[in-house]
């Protein structure tokens, strides 16, 4: 009898292991970012001014680059940007490599490079005053910040301070944090997003506010901006395509 109920626990335990085994197997491998394409729509004041791409691409050996195209027109006014950051991820640590940066159309065009060098150099063309000759573990550009806080939300983090390397060749602090959760209507349809603010220390008319989809991996779905009580632009997702 004894040794009855002992093979019954027995085979219990290895079903119950072989049932976790098959289940865990089923699961999706959602802990870690994954190469996407992702269009937006881009509004002002209810005006639709133009689109924009975010694609992120892996390049083998842990390293990603991530693309950001955007045509603006409004009124007499056209914005056409590019941004490229080539950089290494890790263990949901983001490491940039190198960062371009053009943008054309009313005003002065504007063309910015740097290297992140494995020696720490840090190369800025064409050169800021206050451009840093160094750079430190844990500093960003412009486009590895969007995938280092996408990372960052995966891992269930709340809040956020980051060292960037701005599309102007200076170092600026980005302090941001995670406000709570609100539906959103986009392109794509309605989600349930997680809703992250700007933290501004003395610009008291300044807003922003961006929200990440955990069903698109976390991926920015929509972030607006208000100057001195005026709505600076409203950027929605419409399609998304995980790789």
């Amino acid at each position: 009898m004894i040794k009855r109920v002992y093979n019954l626990a027995i085979t219990s335990l290895l079903l119950g292991l072989f049932t976790t085994a098959i289940a865990a197997a089923e699961l999706p491998d959602d802990n870690t970012i994954k190469p996407f394409t992702a269009i937006y729509d881009m509004y002002r004041q209810g005006d639709k001014l133009g689109q924009g791409s975010r694609i992120m691409t892996s390049l083998g050996d842990n390293n990603f680059s991530i693309e950001l195209t955007s045509n603006i027109e409004w009124l007499i006014f056209s914005d056409r940007r590019s941004e490229l950051s080539i950089f290494n991820y890790v263990d949901g640590k983001v490491s940039p490599l190198s960062y371009s940066y053009e943008r054309s159309g009313t005003g002065s065009d504007k063309e910015l490079t740097i290297e992140f060098r494995q020696n720490k150099d840090l190369i800025v063309k064409p050169e800021a005053k206050q451009s840093p000759d160094k750079w430190e573990d844990g500093w960003l550009d412009e486009m590895s910040l969007h995938v280092q806080i996408q990372a960052d939300l995966i891992a269930g983090k709340t809040a956020f301070e980051y060292s960037l390397i701005s599309n102007r060749g200076t170092l600026r602090t980005y302090k941001l944090e995670v406000i709570g959760h609100e539906i959103i209507s986009t392109g794509l349809g309605r989600f349930n997003a997680v809703k992250v603010a700007r933290v501004y220390d003395k610009q008291k008319f300044y807003a922003q506010h961006a929200w990440f989809v955990p069903e698109l991996n976390y991926t920015l779905a929509r972030m607006w901006r208000m100057k001195k009580g005026v709505e600076q632009y409203d950027l929605v997702i419409s399609q998304y395509t995980q790789h």
